[in-house]
C-alpha cells in the first residue's frame, strides 16, 4: 500500500537513530546497507559538513509579503512633490527631472521578508527585506550630485505602538532594474533589497514584537539642482509573529551538501546528503520543534523549466529503511540522496559533473496537509560516483 504524506513519523525515526547510533552519527560513523560500501575517505564528514553549514547559514524563513504601499517623491530639502498620481506617463526622463509633478514613482511592493537566526548560541538575527519599485525615473545607488550620500533601508520593529529598534539607514545590497512594466511600458521596474544583521535576540524573540515595518529612501538620476528622492511610508507586515510561526506561510531553510570527489558519498549510488530544517545536536535558538513539519525537495537540471522539476529520490542516513519517492525531508531526519540519473528523464551518467538547481517547500499536517510556497531556486554542482 501507499504510504500517506505523513506515515513518516518522527517516534519511528528516532527508533532508528536511536541514542547509540546517533552518537555513532554525530562521531562521524554511521549505519549502512549490508551491500554497500563506506569509502573511507567519507567516515566523519556528515555531521561535519552539516554543523559548518548550519554555522554559516543559519535558521532561515522566508515570508513572502506583498503589501503595497504608494511612492513619496521628495526634494533635496525633504519636501514633498505631488506626482501624477494617476499612473500615466506624460513626459520624457528630461521633462519629469525639470517638472517632477508629471513623474511616477509607485505603488510600490513589500515582496519579501526573510528572517534568519545566524548565531545560533548567541542568538543573533538579520532580517531582509526585498521590494519590487515602479518609477518614470531611472534610480540610482548613490546621488549623482552628491557621492556621499547614498540610498538606504530602513527598518523598524514594534511591540505595540513603541518602537523597539530601528536603523533608518541600511546600505542597499541590490538595485537592479528588470525591465519596464508590461502594462506601462514607460514605467521602469526594480528590484531593491536590505539586510540588517546583528540584532538582539530580545527584539526579535518569541513574545518580543508585534510587527516588523520597512521602508526605503532612493535617489534618482536627475542631475543638479534636482536631487530627487523616492521614498515610502512604512510597510506594516502585519502579524508576522503569526505568519512566522504558521509553516505554510514561510519557507523553512534546508541544507544540502554535495558530495565531491573529496568527500565521496556514503554509497556510490548517493549524490550527497540533505537536511531537515532541525539542527542536529544543540540547536538553540536555531532549533525548528514544529510538530510533523517537512520539507518536499524538487531538482532538475540547471536551466530547464519549472516543469521539469522531480522530487529528490531518498532514504534516512544510518537505517534499512527504502528509498522513498515523495521528496519529503522531516525537519528531524538526515538523509542520503540517490543520483540523479536514477530518475530524472534525460539525465544519464554522462551529465556529471553538472548543475542542478534544488527547490523546496514546507509541508505540515498529519491529515489534510498544507503546502507553503516554493522556495527560490538553488544550483549546486553534482557529481557522479
Amino acid at each position: 500500500m501507499k504510504s500517506t504524506i505523513f506515515s513518516r513519523s518522527k517516534s519511528t525515526v528516532l527508533k532508528v537513530l536511536s541514542c547509540s547510533a546517533l552518537c555513532m552519527l554525530l562521531a562521524g560513523g554511521c549505519q549502512r546497507d549490508a551491500k554497500e560500501t563506506t569509502p573511507p575517505a567519507a567516515k566523519g564528514n556528515i555531521s561535519d559538513v552539516l554543523a559548518s553549514q548550519i554555522k554559516q547559514q543559519g535558521h532561515t524563513i522566508s515570508i513572502p509579503v506583498n503589501v503595497s504601499v504608494p511612492g513619496v517623491l521628495t526634494d533635496a530639502k525633504g519636501t514633498e512633490i505631488r506626482t501624477n498620481r494617476f499612473g500615466r506617463v506624460l513626459s520624457t526622463p528630461d521633462e519629469i527631472c525639470e517638472d517632477p509633478s508629471l513623474a511616477v514613482v509607485g505603488p510600490n511592493t513589500l515582496t519579501m521578508l526573510k528572517h534568519t537566526i545566524y548565531d545560533c548560541e548567541n542568538a543573533k538575527h538579520s532580517l531582509t527585506i526585498e521590494w519590487k519599485i515602479r518609477s518614470s525615473y531611472d534610480l540610482a545607488m548613490v546621488n549623482p550630485n552628491n557621492t556621499a550620500q547614498f540610498s538606504k533601508g530602513r527598518i523598524r520593529i514594534k511591540n505595540g505602538t513603541a518602537i523597539t529598534y530601528s536603523d533608518l539607514t541600511i546600505p542597499l545590497a541590490t538595485l537592479n532594474y528588470i525591465g519596464d512594466d508590461p502594462n506601462e511600458p514607460d514605467i521602469k521596474q526594480y528590484i531593491l533589497t536590505y539586510t540588517k544583521a546583528d540584532i538582539p535576540d530580545k527584539y526579535l524573540a518569541t513574545g518580543a514584537f508585534t510587527d516588523i515595518e520597512g521602508s526605503f529612501a532612493v535617489y534618482t538620476d536627475c542631475p543638479a539642482p534636482y536631487g530627487f528622492v523616492i521614498t515610502t511610508p512604512y510597510a506594516f507586515i502585519s502579524a508576522y509573529g503569526a505568519v512566522g510561526l504558521d509553516p505554510c506561510q514561510r519557507i523553512d531553510n534546508v541544507y544540502i551538501t554535495p558530495a565531491t570527489p573529496s568527500t565521496p558519498p556514503l554509497s556510490p549510488s548517493d549524490c550527497g546528503v540533505i537536511a531537515g530544517s532541525y539542527v542536529v545536536g544543540d540547536a538553540g535558538a536555531c532549533r525548528n520543534n514544529t510538530p510533523n513539519m517537512a520539507s518536499q525537495v524538487q531538482v532538475k537540471k540547471a536551466g530547464d523549466p519549472d516543469a521539469s522539476y522531480m522530487n529528490i529520490q531518498s532514504l534516512v542516513v544510518g537505517s534499512s529503511s527504502p528509498v522513498t519517492t515523495d521528496g519529503l525531508v522531516y525537519y528531524w531526519e538526515i538523509r542520503r540522496m540517490k543520483q540523479l540519473q536514477f530518475y530524472l528523464p534525460g539525465v544519464t551518467d554522462a551529465s556529471f559533473p553538472g548543475d542542478f538547481t534544488f527547490r523546496w517547500r514546507n509541508v505540515h499536517g498529519a491529515t489534510n496537509p498544507c503546502y507553503g510556497p516554493w522556495s527560490v531556486g538553488v544550483t549546486y554542482t553534482i557529481y557522479d560516483f
